[in-house]
């Protein structure tokens, strides 16, 4: 295969059908919800469906970035004769079942089906197909399923799955219909950190990453909101009585603070501070230094966190290489960070919020 056909393959997909297409299909009757089972060829499948694939710095699609090393190795897989039995799950806008004859219509037009799961499939077995192997694949049906709902579907037929990000499963929560308090809570870390990869004033501009692998100098959604969601959770975390906005303030001065107390680690092409280890260990002290500075300075303002990283502007940030990696390793350079803030103050109390 090309180049230019392959990028064609692994790009953002939209379907199209020229023709309205009629299938044989099995209808079933799940509680409320009725599927449709058939079969076709993976060509006519990816010319017919579209991919919503998330855009990273928009609030756009749901579905994973494609690996075009895992559509290589399914389309080597399916030309070597070997069967792919997963069916395609998808979701038809406008289709009619006719149950009469058992005959399934999908209307002719742009953007009348979304792949739901499978989408590296569709596209392995569609490369194999531009490359002499055309093979028909099963298909699972849902016919006018929402936005939402889609979401809903792909998150509870994902979530689990080792290849799906997790920061896309949080970056996806706030379009889910349905959420557990628990989920509110990282709903809420996560809103913090997406507005804070966006403001181009903000310390983590372009530094958190959803849909692809954090580079140096970046941190993941997923470990962002692994600490942060902790301080919100309702009626425990030490930031849940304030406002998202006063929320974000927090976590945005905090490390613009810490830039400019300690600038040379903070500029490193690899700083310790957005790496896991220096990371966990700045929000494990967080409590302490928090309450330091509502007591100290009344409020959490940068010029408040400067004041109070000022008085252990000599804590050498290399040392926390001996504690290698994990929690206890967080747990132990964060204890650091705690002990020398706690010898440069006599007591730990709350006060009012100045941002």
């Amino acid at each position: 295969m090309s180049p230019t056909s392959q990028s064609n393959v692994t790009t953002k997909q939209s379907g199209a059908v020229k023709h309205p297409l009629v299938v044989s299909a099995l209808e079933v009757v799940q509680s409320a919800t009725n599927l449709y089972l058939f079969k076709a060829r993976a060509s006519v499948l990816f010319d017919a469906l579209s991919i919503n694939r998330r855009v990273e710095d928009k609030d756009e699609g749901y579905q994973r970035a494609l690996s075009v090393s895992r559509v290589r190795s399914i389309a080597n897989y399916i030309k070597a004769k070997r069967a792919i039995p997963g069916a395609i799950v998808v979701s038809l806008d406008k289709a009619v079942f006719a149950s009469a004859t058992g005959v399934l219509t999908i209307p002719k037009g742009t953007d009348v089906g979304w792949v739901i799961d499978g989408q590296h499939r569709l596209a392995g077995a569609v490369m194999a197909a531009r490359e002499g192997c055309d093979v028909e694949l099963p298909v699972v049906a849902f016919i006018g399923l929402s936005d939402r709902l889609q979401v809903d579907q792909f998150v509870t037929i994902n979530r689990e799955g080792k290849n799906v990000p997790t920061s896309l499963y949080l970056d996806l929560l706030k379009l889910l219909p349905f959420k557990n308090p628990a989920d509110a809570a990282r709903e809420r870390a996560t809103d913090i950190g997406t507005d804070l990869r966006r403001e181009e004033d903000s310390p983590f501009f372009e530094r958190i990453v959803v849909t692809v692998s954090p580079k140096s100098g970046q941190i993941s959604l997923t470990n962002f909101v692994r600490k942060i969601t902790p301080l919100v959770v309702p009626d425990k975390g030490m930031l849940y009585v304030y406002s998202q906005r006063e929320q974000v303030a927090v976590v945005s001065n905090y490390y613009k603070g810490l830039r400019e107390v300690f600038p040379k680690e903070f500029d490193k092409k690899d700083s310790i501070f957005f790496k896991t280890l220096g990371f966990g260990a700045l929000w494990n002290a967080f409590p302490t230094f928090f309450n330091l500075a509502l007591k100290n300075q009344s409020g959490f303002t940068v010029k408040d966190v400067i004041a109070i990283f000022k008085k252990i502007e000599s804590f050498d940030f290399s040392t926390w290489a001996q504690y290698g990696t994990g929690n206890q390793a967080e747990m132990n350079a964060g204890e650091d960070v705690r002990t020398q803030l706690l010898v440069a103050f006599n007591a730990v109390d709350g006060g009012s919020l100045r941002v």
